[in-house]
Parts: structure tokens; C-alpha cells; sequence
């Protein structure tokens, strides 16, 4: 436990009484598909869901109430300043008003926005806080999936039924995974996105889930929306790692995507390297290590005589 969590508990310990938040609804929140009437959000409207989604989507709405409730505490204020700070800059929607989504942002700031040398986020003070409590194991499982999950550069291998077949760059891992927003690429694309796996085995989903609106990312050299090209972000993550002095390759990837260089470092390149978007996906060019190569860059902007 970090010092931000200890002060956090040590404080609603003793402010119970206030009703600052409500500890019993905590500890009885169910998390399995077929308790979700009892959280935040009704089982009516999470019924219009694939069950896997709705399960992750009964967590966040849970993390996101008790990120509001836990928001104000001086413990937590940091956090909560950059969050805020964050939310202003980025204007978290959908474009055009803005490429950053609110699924991409919130997951950001819940669970990859991080203080202090334990690291410590919104996620793993409240998982903290719940397992004080001895709240649900099965919320506190699906907790921990979505503060150990991090964005990730994917290639497209094809399909089966309804499934995408997708290839993490680095580590290998094939994933079968489902798309929320409906989008099923095709084979050779490269995705930038959240892939929540499946938290409880005995519930035989088997296949895990595409939680934000994927990010495709293409190559302005050829015509608009043809692939980025996978032999070009594979030179990017060695440029990239060898730079960060990672001798594990894998474990330096898995941190450089959910803390990159800096805090703000893939909200840019969301940002910097838009280009366009449908209801279901979202186009991002370049290299975040390129300026020139993002359309929105500074350096591009500047180049195009914009600035």
C-alpha cells in the first residue's frame, strides 16, 4: 500500500460518520454478470451488451463515482489537478471536437496518471480502499484488470466470426477480441488500443474485449487510410526502448505504453496525429518521436505556415 492510499483510509476511517462515501454499498457491490441490477448502472440498460462489456462497463461506472467521491481529499490532490488540468486541454469527446475519447481519457486518468516513486493512480488507491473493506472480490478483480491494462500497438491478422484476431507488436501475444464500436478493420492494419481481458474464468467468455474506440493508424506517404506500415513501428519501439535503457524488452514496452515519457506523451500523439474519423474508429498518422510526421505538430503546423 502507498503512502497516498494509507492516508486516504486512515481519513474516511475517521470521517465514517460523515457519509463522505458509502462504505456498506461498497462492500456488497456484486461484479458478475448476473448481479449487475445492483450497480450504478441498471441491468436493464447493461442487458443491451455483450456480457463481457457490460461487465467492464458496471466497473468503470463504479470507479468513476468513487473517483469523484474520493476527488476532494488533499490526499489524492495531485492527482486530481493534473486530472482536471488534463480534462480542460484534452476536452475528452469524440471528434471533431476532440480525437481524445472519453473511454481513452477516463482510463488514462483512472489508471495510467500516476504520482509518486510506487506510482500510485485513482485505480490503485480505491483498489486499495476496497480491499481494506473487504468489498466484492469479484469488483475488486475487475478493478485490477483495468489498472494492470495499458494501451497497446496492434496488428490486424484477420477475423473469425465476430471476433478480431489482433498481434501486439513486441510481446507477441495474440489476442480474439471483441470491438464494441462495431469496427472490424482488416488484415495488416495497426491499431493503437485498450484490450481488457477476461476477468473470471469460470464465466468461459473466451475472448477479450477492445474497451476504447480504436485508434488506426495509417501512412500519409501513400493515399489517405492506407496502413502504417508494421516494419515502421517496429523501428519506433527500437528506437524507443534502446533509448529508455530497457534490457527486458517486453517489461520496458509494457511501461513505455502506460506511462510513455511522460505523463502526457500518447495524449499528444492522439492529439498531434489525427487526421480523420468515422462512428466506429478513429485515424492517428505519424511517430510520436517525429514531429514533422504528425499532422498537428507544432513543427508540422509550422512547416505548413499555419503558425
Amino acid at each position: 500500500m502507498g503512502p497516498i492510499s494509507k492516508k486516504v483510509i486512515d481519513g474516511l476511517k475517521k470521517a465514517k460518520n460523515q457519509k463522505i462515501i458509502n462504505f456498506s454499498e461498497i462492500k456488497e457491490a456484486k461484479a458478475y454478470a448476473q448481479d449487475l441490477d445492483k450497480g450504478v448502472v441498471s441491468g436493464d440498460e447493461l442487458s443491451k451488451y455483450d456480457p463481457l462489456h457490460a461487465v467492464y462497463i458496471y466497473a468503470q461506472n463504479k470507479v468513476s463515482v468513487l473517483v469523484e467521491q474520493l476527488s476532494d481529499l488533499p490526499a489524492l490532490s495531485k492527482l486530481t489537478n493534473t486530472l482536471f488540468k488534463a480534462d480542460d486541454i484534452y476536452l475528452p469527446s469524440f471528434p471533431p471536437k476532440s480525437p481524445i475519447t472519453q473511454s481513452y481519457f477516463t482510463c488514462w486518468g483512472f489508471f495510467d496518471l500516476c504520482v509518486g516513486i510506487k506510482k500510485e493512480s485513482f485505480g490503485t488507491v480505491i483498489l486499495d480502499l476496497l480491499k481494506n473493506l473487504t468489498a466484492d472480490p469479484g469488483l475488486i478483480k475487475i478493478i485490477e484488470c483495468m489498472q494492470y491494462s495499458r494501451m497497446g500497438i496492434y496488428v490486424h491478422k484477420g477475423h473469425l466470426n465476430r471476433y478480431v484476431i489482433l498481434e501486439e507488436l513486441v510481446t507477441g501475444k495474440e489476442i480474439k477480441g471483441i470491438v464494441p464500436t462495431g469496427y472490424q478493420g482488416k488484415r495488416d492494419e495497426i491499431w493503437y488500443a485498450r484490450v481488457m481481458p477476461e476477468p473470471f474464468s469460470d464465466l468461459n467468455y473466451e475472448y477479450s474485449l477492445v474497451f476504447t474506440t480504436p485508434y488506426i493508424l495509417i501512412d500519409l506517404n501513400g493515399n489517405l487510410g492506407s496502413s502504417a506500415k508494421r516494419d515502421d513501428w517496429e523501428a519506433f519501439f527500437d528506437r524507443n526502448l534502446k533509448a529508455a535503457g530497457g534490457k527486458d524488452k517486453i517489461k520496458a514496452y509494457e511501461f513505455f505504453m502506460k506511462y510513455g515519457k511522460n505523463k502526457h506523451f500518447w495524449n499528444e500523439y492522439i492529439f498531434e496525429g489525427f487526421v480523420n474519423y468515422q462512428a466506429d474508429m478513429i485515424m492517428l498518422a505519424g511517430f510520436p518521436d517525429i514531429p514533422l510526421s504528425m499532422p498537428h505538430s507544432e513543427e508540422s503546423q509550422k512547416e505548413r505556415g499555419e503558425i
